[in-house]
């Protein structure tokens, strides 16, 4: 729900307006955006490449990237971390250079599945700047990242397997695309 204010000013109004929980969709300003992803543990490159990716100096990769992640939901888990996965879902879906964003639950097995084919390290900050803060709160109700699977231009391999190794998987798997 979206409730706005209008106070009138010396130039003329201001309105603003706040909306919460999933109907908060609008970006952070560039400055609390970093910010907030450095208090989550980013670095600040990182971060700093995460709001850069928001803007104009976004580049499409020279080739696709494809990932295959799942995370468990423990037996324990609070009932919430479903509305920060599907936060994180829509966050996904809405990154630049995602080409392919499908997530499952599959609730006999309890486990998130994700399949993305992305367009290269930019797709993937963007990722991090939209993505990340939700699966910090999923995380945090009881959410593990059990493995990351990346196939991915073996120039940009040692970049990927950095960048994924800071969602912490238990198992992480980079390796080059042979047809890129």
């Amino acid at each position: 729900m979206a409730e706005s204010t209008k106070e009138a000013t010396d130039e003329g109004a201001k309105v603003t307006t706040v909306a919460e929980g999933a109907d908060a969709t609008a970006a952070p300003p560039a400055e609390d955006k970093k910010s907030m992803l450095m208090a989550l543990g980013v670095p600040e490159e990182v971060a700093d490449a995460a709001v850069a990716s928001d803007g104009d100096a976004f580049k499409d990769g020279a080739s696709r990237v494809s990932m295959f992640y799942s995370l468990k939901v423990n037996d324990d888990a609070k009932a919430e971390w479903k509305d920060h996965y599907l936060a994180y879902t829509k966050g996904a879906k809405a990154s630049k250079g995602h080409v392919n964003v499908s997530h499952s639950y599959n609730e006999e097995t309890r486990e998130v599945i994700c399949i993305e084919t992305i367009t290269g390290k930019d797709a993937m900050s963007n990722h991090i700047g939209n993505c990340l803060p939700h699966y910090a709160q999923m995380l945090g109700c009881g959410v593990l990242m059990k493995e990351i699977i990346c196939v991915c231009d073996p120039a940009e391999m040692d970049w990927f397997k950095a960048s994924l190794a800071a969602w912490q998987p238990e198992r992480l798997i980079c390796t080059p695309d042979h047809c890129p």
